[in-house]
């Protein structure tokens, strides 16, 4: 049974075995394991997608729930895809938030249209500096 979650903490191995299974790496399976256990420890709202004891989705975020939520990345296992998680997720984290709290985001372009159509809107103006290492 598939249920959502708030805040549960993960285990840094679930984190990594659902990031190959996405194929979402985002340079992240290269960094060492303090830093991603840093990042996971560190991470103020995360949501995620169980199939019983299974992670097979989550959603990262910085917030400060009253006006601002950063979604640093939305991940969904292969085999999961295509089974409306993603947009399961997003409504909940949407429900969780309040319609008070904008969500901000950096879509791959091949994602753009899967928030488009969920209500999200194409912004020209977002800048940032990479980190060095």
């Amino acid at each position: 049974m598939i249920k959502i979650r708030f805040n549960q903490r993960i285990a840094l191995k679930d984190f990594l075995k659902l990031y190959r299974q996405a194929s979402f790496e985002q340079g992240k399976l290269n960094d060492s394991p303090k830093r991603l256990q840093s990042m996971l420890d560190h991470t103020q709202l995360m949501v995620t997608v169980w199939d019983d004891k299974n992670l097979v989705g989550l959603a990262r975020c910085l917030t400060d729930y009253e006006s601002s939520c950063y979604l640093s990345e939305l991940v969904i296992s292969t085999n999961y895809r295509g089974r409306g998680l993603g947009k399961r997720l997003l409504m909940a984290l949407h429900a969780y938030l309040g319609g008070r709290v904008s969500i901000i985001l950096r879509a791959a372009p091949k994602a753009v249209g899967f928030y488009q159509a969920l209500g999200y809107q194409e912004i020209a103006n977002l800048v940032r500096l990479y980190r060095e290492d």
